[in-house]
């Protein structure tokens, strides 16, 4: 039976699977999972991009029905959407105020930076999401400059972007989907935020996760997140590589997940296909290495390329993503020249998967930070499911036909039940008016800002104009 608690629904679009789950947090900080379905993304969605809109819709929409047939009692509403692919990636920018007098900043004038930078679409890319970085307030450098005062103050700011037509396909999928309400969450964000430690974001370190389709490379100091690049290199390549040795797709597939990188044994020089051909099992071992080899390369590329150096990034690389899969990818990962210090992600202690599959490590990470960041219920309730009765209990009344005053007992029964229901009914509703106003005033104390799907559509509608308008 599902709690009262806010639930929270997910959808991940990944380059080998669309994936879903639903959960919610409880009171003690701990996060469980009840639910979690998942269907092969194929060609529609490529890199995480979508590819095929009406192929993505009818996916979403079996993805939601197989959670809601997994929980039984109810109906969902909405989802969280975590975004990543080939084209997510960050621009560093700024915003400058200047003053003829000494002016004290104020919160919104903080906020009306935030707003001008946020506003600001390159070529045909759109702002994902913004993350401040410092502010030069005249001479000092700080991340919180209300209060101060000055002449001249200068925001910089780490956008993460992502092309329009990305954000279009998706959007027009969900539309199909019937997923009005739904908002977006930037996967790689929502990961470090459940992986990285407090002291690893602050000294400094690499978040790499190798997905099937592309490698994403996040570097984060001084507690913020400083670079992203997505490198369209996966492990689904290793599979592509074998099929060149002449080797069939799915038993590339199963040799990159059953022999990988783990040392070739020298009693068996080869391998036997499925065809009956023999392959060198050195040369299946060379063309995995190979690949691995350039994924971890040009995520130590990216790194230079972040302006960090090694020795800034004290804490050293962190890795997630379905190659861990692979056997001997930890111990190679970990013996990479150019890696000083490794750690591995693991599923937190404080993670509970109560759904009935079990899908990898790395895929219950990147769904359970999805979940943890998620702050809306996503479900209704469509029955009560009943009530159990304990009859060891002592205190147990016996049932009667009829009361004292001579009214038939069901009768009674039922009017206590929708007295009952009606209290519960107006406890909720005070609880809900309690926190929508809670919401109202969180929102007036911060900027005023339309959700990312409102602000897609509404750019698609002036863009249609426009052309109209031409023609």
């Amino acid at each position: 039976m599902v709690s009262e608690q806010e639930m929270i629904v997910v959808i991940e679009t990944g380059s080998s699977s669309v994936s879903g789950a639903a959960g919610y947090k409880r009171p003690d900080g701990t996060l469980e999972v009840v639910a979690y379905a998942s269907e092969p993304s194929g060609e529609f969605i490529k890199n995480g991009v979508v590819r095929n809109i009406d192929r993505t819709a009818q996916c979403l929409t079996n993805i939601i029905n197989m959670l809601e047939g997994a929980m039984k009692n109810v109906t969902i509403d909405k989802v969280y959407v975590g975004l990543g692919g080939y084209t997510l990636h960050s621009i560093h920018s700024k915003v400058e105020r200047g003053f003829d007098e000494e002016t004290r900043v104020t919160a919104e004038m903080v906020e009306s930076m935030f707003s001008d930078n946020e506003e600001r679409i390159v070529s045909d890319k759109t702002v994902i999401e913004v993350i401040p970085q410092e502010y030069h307030v005249d001479s000092l450098v700080t991340s919180e400059p209300v209060g101060y005062n000055c002449r001249h103050i200068v925001g910089e700011y780490l956008n993460l972007m992502a092309r329009f037509s990305t954000m279009d396909n998706l959007v027009a999928a969900l539309d199909m989907a019937k997923l009005e309400k739904t908002d977006t969450l930037v996967t790689p964000v929502r990961l470090a935020e459940a992986i990285l430690t407090p002291t690893e974001r602050s000294l400094g370190c690499t978040l790499v996760d190798i997905g099937a389709g592309s490698t994403t490379v996040s570097v984060y100091k001084g507690g913020q997140l400083r670079f992203l690049s997505v490198v369209p290199l996966g492990d689904s390549l290793i599979t592509s590589d074998l099929i060149t040795l002449g080797i069939g797709d799915d038993e590339a597939e199963r040799i990159k997940r059953t022999i990988g990188l783990t040392p070739a044994d020298s009693s068996e020089p080869t391998y036997r296909t499925e065809s009956g051909s023999e392959i060198s099992r050195k040369d299946i071992g060379l063309a995995i290495r190979a690949r691995m080899q350039e994924i971890l390369a040009n995520a130590a590329n990216q790194v230079k390329q972040s302006g960090y150096t090694d020795d800034k990034l004290s804490s050293g690389y962190i890795f997630t993503g379905g190659a861990l899969d692979i056997p001997g990818a930890r111990k190679y990962i970990s013996g990479y020249s150019d890696f000083a210090r490794v750690r591995f992600a693991e599923v937190g202690a404080n993670i509970s998967w109560k759904a009935s599959e079990c899908p990898s490590t790395a895929k219950q990470i990147a769904l359970t930070a999805l979940i943890a960041a998620g702050d809306e219920n996503c479900v209704t309730i469509t029955r009560e499911m009943p009530k159990e009765i304990d009859y060891t209990d002592p205190n147990l009344e016996p049932g009667t036909l009829f009361t004292p005053e001579g009214e038939d007992a069901q009768t009674e029964r039922d009017r206590r039940e929708a007295e009952r229901k009606a209290e519960q009914a107006k406890k909720r509703a005070e609880a809900e008016e309690e926190k929508r106003r809670q919401k109202e005033a969180q929102k007036a104390a911060r900027p005023k800002r339309k959700s990312l799907i409102t602000r897609i559509k509404e750019m698609r509608d002036n863009l249609t104009d426009l052309i109209n308008d031409n023609d």
